[in-house]
């Protein structure tokens, strides 16, 4: 959804125009997103209309513009963010809007101010809504939608962090993790229009150079991976001074990390904890270097602070904003009607939350995906029996081994009728495949799905599926020694066109006897993105996987048409339930079974042999 990894997702609520001046009271409908219950965002977050009760002698309606998507949204459907809420509940916790009308009290606000929501848990996602006064403020006209719809939480928390610990404007060098995210997008700019030297730390990417490029345009003085971290000599050699304010919003390693840099008595802010890892801190940094450790939540700071501090912030913010030295993040705007694909792009690194891939604990048995004979079973085990026969469905448990305890709900029975080769890879290549065609595009028998690297595991389990739905397949691989032969073994398991790099590019139309692709599969960048944009229909799909998952959708700018998406099995499984999990697996497995699907090309290699591969 957004345009870059480190991009914020807004919703849409209702179109940029002139005020309606013609209210229609008691029978003005109001379009919201509410829940109910607890739980995966993608099943218990429901539309509904309802009627917008007369504005009270205290309120405000508002006809929303646009309000964003944040982490602490999506944490709040889960039940995981530490807010109370009275269910049923409106979602969303910050937005801008334009005022309809006002009660006989109210003071300050008019009809036609752009106003946005300071208080959170109101209930922002809704095209119309009646607030109480006291949880809006007014903006200028001329501050921008995305600016004031996002300004609530991140570039606020940026500027205290920025303000409450260290006196940063007297010259002092800050340092950030987590820099590409939208406080830490804040952070830069604030830095950089305050004259304050700042370094952000990312982590590595296939795209670096760019997002490296982005960050400096902020403002960052320096931009690092985690990696150039560790080995940096950039204080050393005086380029630099070392920081007195760490604003750490990952934890685990690359805090340590970071900490090591820092001056005698600096202070470390911690207000995140994307890789899910605590904060260790050595005995040393407290004994020897003095430096203190404190923790940051927005939420707690406005039930605090008084109302002198809070203008004081949201006017300076503001001014930042409408002199262009504050930007809103990346973003992407979504009709509100599509809200679902907002959410379901929330929860992945499609889109703001930028959840990272989990990284084991070290030392870690290696092995994603196989195959097993169940030995023996716990007392309570209901799901399987000694000498069945079990995959795994759950990532990073260690199948590169004789023998492994694993818990009942991360494996799936298989039948002795299907072959070992096929069974052993079920859940990483032709899982993918199988979620790639069915959950982007509705797709009909002879409509045609686009791919490059066809000759890949994922690309032959594509062919294989779409063959048997009846889907035409129009596959892209490399020019390269060899290339006869493999177009020939696609073409045996199913595919329907195979072509080379270059002969997609010289299709100035797409003159081949299949339709055009309404639905594009794309794990490789350059060139090979190029022709999956050139070749796929109007109102398309487009799915960035593999490779590609990390590009930015910077070239969804040239095919405003078409729906971009990204795609990780590994994110799917963290959210499926077992029956989704179960219903996909038995339909791959039939497909096995009935002749129509065979594993990828393979190689068996012995335990002991492991070096060979």
């Amino acid at each position: 959804m957004a345009l870059l990894p480190y991009g914020k997702l807004l919703l849409k609520l209702t179109n940029f125009s002139p005020r309606n001046n013609l209210v229609l009271k008691r029978t003005l409908m109001s379009k919201q997103l509410v829940f109910s219950e607890f739980g995966d965002p993608l099943s218990v977050v429901k539309f509904r209309e309802d009627i917008v009760p007369p504005v009270g002698n205290q309120e405000v309606l508002v006809r929303m513009l646009a309000a964003p998507v944040n982490p602490a949204d999506i944490n709040t459907i889960q039940g995981k963010y530490p807010v109370k809420i009275t269910l049923p509940s409106i979602l969303g916790n910050e937005g801008v809007g334009i005022v309809e009308e006002i009660g006989k009290e109210v003071k300050g606000i008019c009809p036609g101010n752009k106003v946005i929501v300071i208080k959170p848990v109101q209930g922002t996602w809704r095209n119309y809504a009646t607030f109480s006064k006291d949880v809006l403020r007014v903006v200028p006209d001329d501050l921008g939608v995305v600016e004031a719809a996002t300004l609530q939480v991140n570039p606020c928390t940026a500027y205290r962090m920025l303000t409450d610990f260290k006196p940063v404007k007297e010259g002092l060098v800050v340092i950030q993790n987590g820099a590409n995210g939208g406080c830490g997008q804040n952070v830069i700019q604030i830095c950089k229009a305050w004259g304050v030297q700042n370094i952000a730390v990312v982590r590595n990417r296939p795209d670096i150079d760019e997002l490296k490029k982005f960050l400096q345009c902020l403002g960052a003085t320096f931009v690092l991976t985690e990696e150039e971290l560790r080995k940096t000599t950039i204080f050393k050699d005086k380029k630099i001074e070392k920081p007195s304010l760490a604003l750490n919003c990952v934890g685990g390693k690359s805090t340590t990390d970071m900490l090591r840099h820092l001056q005698h008595s600096a202070h470390m802010v911690t207000y995140g904890g994307m890789s899910r890892e605590p904060v260790t801190i050595p005995t040393s940094a407290f004994i020897f270097k003095n430096l203190s450790f404190f923790g940051y939540w927005m939420t707690k700071w406005n039930e605090t602070a008084d109302c002198a501090a809070k203008d004081k912030m949201m006017s300076e913010i503001i001014s930042l904003m409408c002199e262009g030295k504050l930007k809103g993040p990346v973003h992407k705007m979504v009709k509100f009607d599509n809200y679902q694909e907002a959410v379901g792009n929330a929860l992945s690194t499609k889109g703001f939350t930028g959840r990272h891939s989990r990284l084991p604990i070290l030392p870690h048995i290696a092995g994603d995906e196989g195959i097993g004979q169940v030995i023996e079973v716990g007392k309570h085990v209901c799901t399987c029996a000694a000498g069945d026969r079990v995959v795994l469905t759950s990532r990073q448990l260690g199948t590169w081994r004789y023998f492994g305890v694993y818990n009942q709900r991360d494996v799936h029975v298989v039948g002795p009728v299907v072959p070992l080769p096929e069974a052993s890879m079920l859940t990483v290549s032709p899982s993918t495949a199988y979620r790639m065609i069915k959950d982007y595009k509705h797709i009909c028998p002879g409509q045609t799905v686009a791919q490059n690297a066809a000759n890949s595991p994922i690309g032959q389990c594509v062919i294989q599926i779409c063959k048997a739905m009846g889907i035409n397949t129009f596959n892209i691989v490399a020019n390269r020694c060899g290339f006869e032969a493999v177009k020939e073994y696609l073409l045996s398991i199913g595919a329907t066109a195979v072509h080379t790099l270059e002969e997609a590019e010289e299709l100035s139309t797409f003159n081949t006897s299949l339709d055009r692709p309404t639905l594009a599969l794309n794990c490789l960048g350059g060139r090979f993105e190029d022709v999956m944009l050139k070749l796929i229909e109007l109102n398309g799909d487009i799915v960035y996987h593999g490779c590609a998952y990390d590009l930015p959708l910077v070239k969804q700018r040239c095919r405003r048409d078409v729906r971009f998406h990204k795609f990780r099995i590994t994110d799917w499984y963290d959210y499926a339930t077992n029956v989704e999990k179960n219903v996909m697996l038995q339909d791959i497995i039939k497909l096995v079974v009935t002749g129509q699907f065979k594993g990828p090309l393979y190689e068996p290699i012995v335990l002991k042999n492991y070096e060979h591969y």
